[in-house]
């Protein structure tokens, strides 16, 4: 009885031992790799990282390939199917025929003002045509089925909206896309459908007694976030189509109407319904309403004019939701069906809607890319894979209806023919392309981030360089075949962030013009005010050398800065010569100790961790100052310019004596005209910027065995 009961007790220690360790979700990777496991690459169950622009072109071309052949413009009659072509002659057995998607509804409303917005930011105009199409067609058989329905009150149900609205589900999302569409091609004659739409939501959509647009299901007098985008961005655009105020004031006060019953402050989000007689509205947060809602502010604030009295306040609440939504992304990317609760499922429609809303207050300025670029980016990812091989947009859950139960929301089908899926996704794609072209996503340390200039490194893991975040990291490689010309020193080979600044251009910004940009490539990562020691000391270096690769240049040209004091002011000066002797200084600006070397030390250090990773160092003397002793320009060839060429000696690599090549030139041409080469005693104009490189690539050529030479242009 012992022995039994020991064994139970054995075998249950054992599984509470073991549970920990074999019961996680996913297991630890183990490995025998010398890769760090920070480094290790991560388990997506999504594409990560920046999308390429040309790709998300590629999903978009899809959907329109897909949407052209699946929403036809033709007229058929309905006993024998044949297509009629004379718009005159439509009687009441004439029909639209029948695509998957019908061409007035709702959802085709967002299609048409997604495909516009597509157009734009890819510059194809097969997507405004696709629109221009499919809007002059209904203006055109809108006479006969006008006819027809006067006749004998009823006509075929895809123009019927069209021509007697009964719901802002018909009106609103055609409306607004018509204005958008009529704005760009007045030709299309589209002014009596927009007016007819307008004065059905003006006019006769039922409202609560305070004004709020409302509806009669599934209780008397509710209220449903769908409405908001139904009505809202159609009476906006409807101000600046007709230049009227009223309707830019009736948008704002609709907003704030819709808000006030609907928005949870503590959220951040909008409920799906409102029901003035219940003591209780439950709160059910439907992923697509909340995007047609927050679609509703962006719409709003593309149009409502900057000194409008809401504006502020209509931002405000754009600024509040998104917050709400970005907290509640999946690690997936996507939003849930609804959106606080992760055991409903991934809805298509809705992730597309945040994405493009999201992109699109990036693109507009209205909140900080550094925060959402990312939320945006994993969105899109998300959203991409949903987009099948024949252009359909998958995961897209079908039209819904009102409830206050989580069940109905939760069970609600998905299908590929749920039209509410294709203008998000085609107005996120655009968007995101915007997006890409606007902004700078980097790759850091694995993840996405978004910066305010540019950071061109290959490097996995990289800082930014605060006042010197015009650096440029590690390398660009712009193609990875090719080698690269690496160029490292201060203001005369690159003066300020290289854009001529004050007139003043250094050498290296102009380098490249003079080789195969097919073949090789110039990245100048030199800059102002540094030495060869204190582009180590402050971390320039660490940033160039983990970007060059075997076969790569680094050039390399310091001296100007390197005297003066050692720990006062600016501290950049090293020790004169090329000895291994070092300086223990107290730095006036922190009180630090910092090791000061010799100017000759600090080149040998480039030069040897190039070596290592298989570049060829080229060091230079040097470039000139405008100064002068009689017709003879000044040299440096018993200081800096003797030490570079004692140290290129010594570690075996290449010297080229700029300083001389620079001063001969000058020399040539005269004091005068070595006048209009230089900004001060040191900084070139960009003649003097292009003259010395000229003046460089003449060195090039004339250096025994440098292999750079096959990549100059001839």
């Amino acid at each position: 009885m012992k022995k039994s009961c020991l064994t139970i007790i054995s075998f249950l220690l054992m599984n509470i031992i073991l549970i920990p360790v074999f019961g996680q979700n996913k297991p630890d990777v183990i490995t025998d790799s010398n890769t760090p496991l920070h480094l290790l690459e991560p388990d997506y169950n999504i594409p990560y990282g920046i999308p390429e622009k040309g790709n998300i072109k590629n999903d978009l071309d899809r959907i329109l390939a897909y949407l052209e052949d699946a929403t036809p413009t033709k007229l058929v009659d309905k006993d024998s199917g044949k297509e009629i072509k004379d718009f005159n002659s439509i009687n009441r057995n004439v029909s639209i025929s029948r695509g998957d998607f019908r061409l007035t509804s709702y959802e085709w409303g967002v299609t048409y003002a997604a495909m516009l917005a597509a157009a734009e930011a890819t510059g194809d105009n097969r997507y405004k045509e696709y629109v221009f199409d499919r809007f002059k067609f209904l203006a055109d058989v809108r006479p006969g089925y006008m006819k027809v329905l006067y006749d004998y009150g009823n006509t075929d149900s895809q123009i019927r909206s069209v021509l007697s609205p009964a719901a802002l589900d018909d009106a609103g999302a055609m409306c607004a896309a018509m204005i958008k569409a009529g704005m760009q091609n007045r030709e299309l004659q589209l002014d009596p459908m927009i007016q007819n739409y307008m004065n059905y939501i003006m006019h006769y959509e039922y409202r609560l007694f305070d004004g709020t647009f409302a509806r009669k299901r599934p209780q008397m007098n509710t209220v449903w976030l769908d409405d908001m985008f139904m009505s809202i961005p159609a009476i906006v655009q409807m101000g600046r189509y007709s230049g009227e105020n009223k309707y830019y004031n009736e948008a704002a006060r609709q907003i704030k109407l819709f808000a006030d019953k609907m928005f949870i402050e503590e959220r951040g989000l909008f409920r799906h319904g409102w029901v003035e007689s219940a003591d209780f509205h439950p709160s059910f947060f439907w992923g697509r309403a909340n995007g047609w809602a927050m679609l509703t502010l962006v719409e709003v604030l593309d149009v409502l004019p900057e000194n409008h009295p809401q504006r502020e306040s209509i931002l405000l609440l754009l600024k509040k939701h998104i917050h709400g939504i970005s907290a509640l992304q999946s690690g997936d990317g996507f939003w849930h069906q609804l959106v606080d609760r992760n055991d409903s499922y991934y809805e298509t429609s809705a992730t597309a809607i945040f994405v493009y809303c999201i992109a699109h207050a990036i693109n507009k300025g209205w909140i900080s890319p550094i925060s959402y670029g990312p939320v945006a980016t994993l969105g899109w990812n998300a959203v991409s894979t949903k987009i099948n091989g024949k252009g359909q947009v998958e995961g897209t859950c079908v039209g819904t209806g009102m409830a206050f139960d989580p069940a109905f929301y939760y069970s609600r089908p998905v299908s590929p023919f749920a039209a509410h899926g294709y203008g998000p996704v085609l107005w996120a794609g655009a968007e995101m392309i915007k997006l890409l072209d606007n902004q700078y996503p980097k790759m850091n340390d694995k993840a996405v981030q978004f910066y305010q200039t540019e950071q061109k490194t290959s490097a996995p893991i990289f800082s930014l360089g605060g006042r010197d975040d015009q650096i440029v990291s590690g390398s660009t490689r712009k193609n990875k075949s090719n080698p690269v010309i690496l160029l490292i020193g201060d203001s005369t080979v690159k003066n300020g962030r290289g854009k001529g600044d004050n007139d003043q251009w250094g050498w290296g910004s102009f380098f490249e013009q003079f080789f195969d940009t097919t073949r090789i490539t110039v990245e100048n990562h030199a800059l102002g005010g540094r030495s060869s020691r204190t582009f180590i000391t402050e971390g320039l270096w660490n940033k160039v050398l983990p970007g060059i690769q075997e076969g790569d240049y680094l050039f390399i040209q310091f001296g100007h800065n390197d005297g003066g004091p050692l720990n006062r002011g600016r501290a950049r000066a090293s020790l004169k010569g090329t000895g291994d002797e070092s300086e223990i200084v107290v730095m006036e600006s922190n009180g630090g100790q910092e090791e000061v070397f010799t100017y000759g030390n600090y080149l040998r250090k480039y030069i040897r961790q190039a070596k290592s990773r298989g570049a060829i160092p080229v060091v230079l003397s040097h470039t000139p100052g405008n100064s002068w002793e009689g017709d003879k320009m000044i040299r440096n060839s018993e200081t800096y310019g003797k030490w570079s060429r004692e140290v290129a000696e010594q570690e075996g690599v290449y010297y080229i004596d700029l300083n001389n090549l620079i001063a001969e030139k000058c020399e040539e041409i005269g004091k005068e005209k070595t006048n209009e080469l230089y900004k001060d005693r040191v900084h070139t104009s960009y003649d003097g910027a292009i003259l010395f490189g000229k003046t460089l690539i003449e060195g090039i050529k004339s250096t025994p065995k440098l292999s750079l030479n096959q990549f100059i242009k001839k």
